[in-house]
């Protein structure tokens, strides 16, 4: 494990902090509370769903794909980070529908891409905290590069999502920033 948590910026919106780590989901945790500590953010608290939230600002956290991750920005954020794998071919069906031909089509019909698609739907939906469709939640906007512009349908909200292929372990971090 680094002595010091790797920086991850997306832009001037929001500050990601990450390490690879993998274990059991109790040691996950511990660890994505002391890559917190050692970066000198505040431990947020959790509200009955499981949504941290911080005193001031907004935060997510994730850990999957042998990594930890955490967020923080002014502006409502979700973050996920996972491995690609044919477990998500096997439930494609679930979160894979009509409205994200976009994607697809600017990426390819791939693991990669699904695993783009599943992560920035997981990101968008902790933004909310709830009520984001996975099959017909997001309409798919802009694609410049590895971002994105979505509108969540039921909330009527823009979001900006960015994509990061991480590797050492290979995982795809999504951050959902609700646009201002």
């Amino acid at each position: 494990m680094p002595d010091k948590p790797t920086p991850m910026t997306p832009g001037a919106q929001a500050a990601l902090i990450g390490e690879p780590f993998n274990g059991a989901l109790a040691a996950q945790r511990a660890t994505l509370d002391a890559l917190l500590l050692r970066s000198g953010w505040d431990l947020p608290t959790r509200l009955p769903n499981g949504k941290p939230v911080l005193e001031k600002g907004y935060c997510s956290l994730s850990h999957g794909g042998g990594w930890v991750i955490a967020g923080q920005s002014s502006l409502p954020i979700g973050i996920d980070v996972e491995a690609p794998g044919l477990r998500l071919q096997n439930v494609r069906r679930r979160f894979v529908g009509p409205a994200d031909q976009p994607v697809l089509d600017a990426f390819g019909d791939n693991i990669d891409t699904l695993c783009m698609l599943w992560t920035a739907k997981e990101a968008a939906f902790k933004v909310f905290g709830t009520g984001l469709d996975f099959l017909t939640g997001l309409e798919w906007r802009e694609i410049r590069g590895h971002s994105a512009r979505a509108r969540a349908t039921a909330q009527g909200v823009s979001l900006d999502v960015t994509w990061n292929r991480l590797s050492d372990p290979k995982a795809w971090l999504a951050v959902a920033l609700q646009s201002e």
